[in-house]
């Protein structure tokens, strides 16, 4: 197995591209980083190897009555 993930990403509840922009190849989570208000995805193509940022926005914040 390579050195970054290849196994199927979670569900999450934002869009997460799939396909590499450039080549259409599969693109694998290399480390989700957990921000404030979103998740941080740095993906990798397993065809032609480039590096790709996807930003998934988080749950909702509970409001407080």
């Amino acid at each position: 197995m390579p050195w970054f993930e290849t196994r199927e990403r979670p569900k999450s509840s934002g869009t997460v591209r799939n396909d590499c922009p450039e080549c259409g190849g599969r693109l694998a989570v290399m480390r989700v980083i957990g921000g404030r208000q979103a998740e941080y995805w740095t993906m990798r193509c397993v065809r032609c190897g480039s590096i790709h940022l996807n930003i998934v926005d988080g749950p909702p914040h509970p409001t407080t009555h």
